[in-house]
């Protein structure tokens, strides 16, 4: 039997942790996974989530209140990029311009993950996607 890891991508975590815009079957689903602990979460989605919220793109006051929320009440792992993951990030075709993206991709690759989004521009990759 195989388990399966889910990396998500930025989006996918912010519309998870504030249960909108997405179905009930996708909500169910993570909380499931997370309680196995196969829901990943690279440390970048933080820091794009710090910008997007400076920015006011997203409703979130205090990104670190927030993080420490999420880390609390599910059991997501978090993984860091390496020196390695931020070099193969630059050598992926360049489908996507989105460095964040790119990054992620790399890290679903490496850890062997689905990568949790809807972006359409991800489906141009070699990485296997996942979405409810």
């Amino acid at each position: 039997m195989t388990t399966n890891r889910y990396l998500l991508d930025t989006h996918a975590l912010i519309f998870w942790s504030s249960k909108e815009w997405v179905s009930k079957d996708f909500l169910y689903f993570l909380d499931n996974q997370s309680l196995k602990g196969n829901v990943f979460v690279s440390s970048i989605s933080f820091w794009e989530v710090a910008l997007l919220s400076k920015k006011r793109k997203v409703s979130i006051r205090n990104v670190h209140e927030w993080k420490a929320g999420l880390l609390e009440n599910t059991n997501i792992k978090i993984i860091n990029p390496s020196a390695s993951d931020m070099i193969d990030s630059t050598l992926l075709p360049d489908h996507h311009k989105d460095p964040f993206d790119r990054l992620l991709i790399t890290q679903a690759l490496r850890h062997k993950a689905l990568f949790v989004t809807k972006d359409p521009t991800i489906f141009n990759y070699s990485v296997k996607t996942f979405w409810v």
